[in-house]
């Protein structure tokens, strides 16, 4: 009995010691990254995680965290300045404070903002290669028509914000940014809206591709639109009764094509495809697998502090091996932590001929959304080509992991813009979800990450071959 009350002392004394020695509290705070931060965004969210024995408070309000630790919560912002306290308490009422200092201002916009301002029709002309004209004067979503190269001259007749207005035809207009054209100098070729010519067609075949040419007088503008099943090209600016000319191809199975334009050229190739039913094999299927961020990009930050750029890495890393197991052939945009731009990462593709490429994420939200509320499992397209592909992906990613399936999304986002090869974005789970930090913090997640890639895309391919 004696001993029994000895060992209660001692471990009831290290139990204080412990306590007590403790020099500062397991409270950490993965966002926001700055106390003192700027913003014209309506709120702010605050997530970390807290210790077993510890509460915390922002602006007294009581955070309620999940059994690992992490919480997120999210708060209105007035404008001019908002003070947070964020106060953490132990056991003992021990207590320390943090102040940050959230800054909102109010988006500066001239008198004209959104609003379309005329001026006399006169031709400008493109400064760069890829200019993006667009249906609308937003830098943004899913509004792109085509890539005009440099040199080409644009009919322009006003402007709204940072955005010049293109005459294509009869009450039909494009977008290009202004800080992308130039006036052309000389007066007399400037105001008089000549229309371009059609000298000739062409269409050659070889073992990879299709390619239709068309010989114009001149660079023009148009538009590549598809649907997945076809693709349809329009030229404007033309010298015919409707100013424009049109034409449509079937794009088949694995659809995958290009588009250019190049003095006073266009060249639309239909790239044929490298497997079918008859002859497949996982050999003929080349897979780009992207690790998102690297190096000094380190991409989302949980609630825990992971960084979304080492997951990426760990989950890309062993989708190539579960694939190259399969014998595909994988080409790997990164295996190491380094910082690699987005255009090399698209080049890599391209200039290997991918058919697939798999872009791997760990997802967050916007500084003014609500963590809480976005959880689970989203792919990202930009082209309808690759709907199929992130429907796939989406279902075995969610089947595997257990996350909530958001399903397939249509995004501009750059890696999956490119028509050369079949692109996705995979956002696995929210990093700033409290709920999904059970699921990435699972010792097996990236193993079953992985796993659930390799079915997604093993799906998609099959179900694309039976067709």
């Amino acid at each position: 009995m004696l001993k029994n009350k000895k060992l209660f002392i001692i471990l009831i004394t290290l139990f204080f010691y412990i306590i007590f020695s403790q020099k500062t509290f397991a409270l950490t705070l993965s966002h926001p990254e700055e106390q003192h931060m700027t913003v014209s965004e309506d709120g702010i969210f605050f997530s970390g995680k807290i210790g077993k024995y510890e509460n915390v408070y922002i602006n007294n309000v009581l955070m309620h965290p999940e059994k690992s630790g992490a919480f997120s919560y999210s708060f209105p912002l007035n404008e001019g300045e908002n003070i947070f306290a964020v106060q953490v308490k132990d056991l003992f009422l021990k207590t320390e404070t943090i102040k940050y200092t959230i800054k909102r201002v109010s988006p500066q916009h001239e008198q004209n903002y959104n609003k379309f301002v005329e001026q006399t029709p006169q031709y400008y002309i493109t400064m760069k290669d890829n200019v993006v004209l667009r249906s609308t004067p937003i830098d943004e979503g899913m509004n792109r028509l085509g890539y005009l190269p440099t040199d080409t001259k644009v009919f322009v007749d006003g402007t709204t914000n940072e955005f010049s207005r293109v005459y294509l035809s009869p009450n039909n207009y494009g977008w290009v940014m202004t800080k992308h054209i130039k006036s052309i100098t000389d007066s007399e070729k400037n105001n008089n809206y000549i229309p371009i010519s059609i000298l000739s067609t062409e269409q050659t075949k070889t073992n990879s591709d299709t390619t239709y040419t068309v010989t114009l007088s001149d660079n023009c503008p148009y538009s590549a639109i598809s649907d997945g099943e076809k693709l349809t090209i329009t030229l404007y600016n033309l010298d015919n009764d409707d100013e424009m000319f049109s034409k449509e191809f079937n794009l088949g199975n694995f659809p995958r094509y290009s588009v250019i334009m190049q003095n006073g050229v266009l060249y639309v190739m239909l790239k044929n495809t490298p497997i079918t039913n008859k002859n497949y094999s996982n050999r003929n299927v080349k897979i780009i697998i992207d690790a998102g961020h690297g190096g000094k990009d380190t991409g989302a930050v949980g609630c825990l502090g992971d960084k979304e750029k080492i997951l990426n890495l760990d989950i890309a890393l062993k989708l190539k091996k579960i694939l190259e197991e399969h014998n595909f052939r994988v080409i790997m945009t990164r295996e190491t932590d380094k910082f690699v731009p987005l255009n090399d990462r698209i080049k890599l593709a391209k200039d290997n001929n991918a058919l697939i490429f798999v872009s791997i994420h760990l997802n967050s939200v916007p500084i003014s959304s609500n963590p809480n509320l976005n959880q689970g499992t989203i792919v990202y397209y930009f082209n309808s080509q690759s709907k199929d592909l992130a429907q796939s992906l989406s279902k075995s990613i969610s089947n595997e992991l257990g996350t909530i399936n958001g399903g397939a999304s249509q995004a501009s986002l750059a890696v999956a813009r490119p028509t050369e090869y079949i692109g996705v974005l995979a956002e696995l789970v929210y990093l700033v979800n409290p709920k999904d930090v059970v699921i990435y913090k699972n010792k097996k997640f990236t193993s079953n990450a992985a796993l659930s890639l390799y079915k997604g895309i093993t799906d998609y391919i099959h179900t694309e071959i039976e067709k």
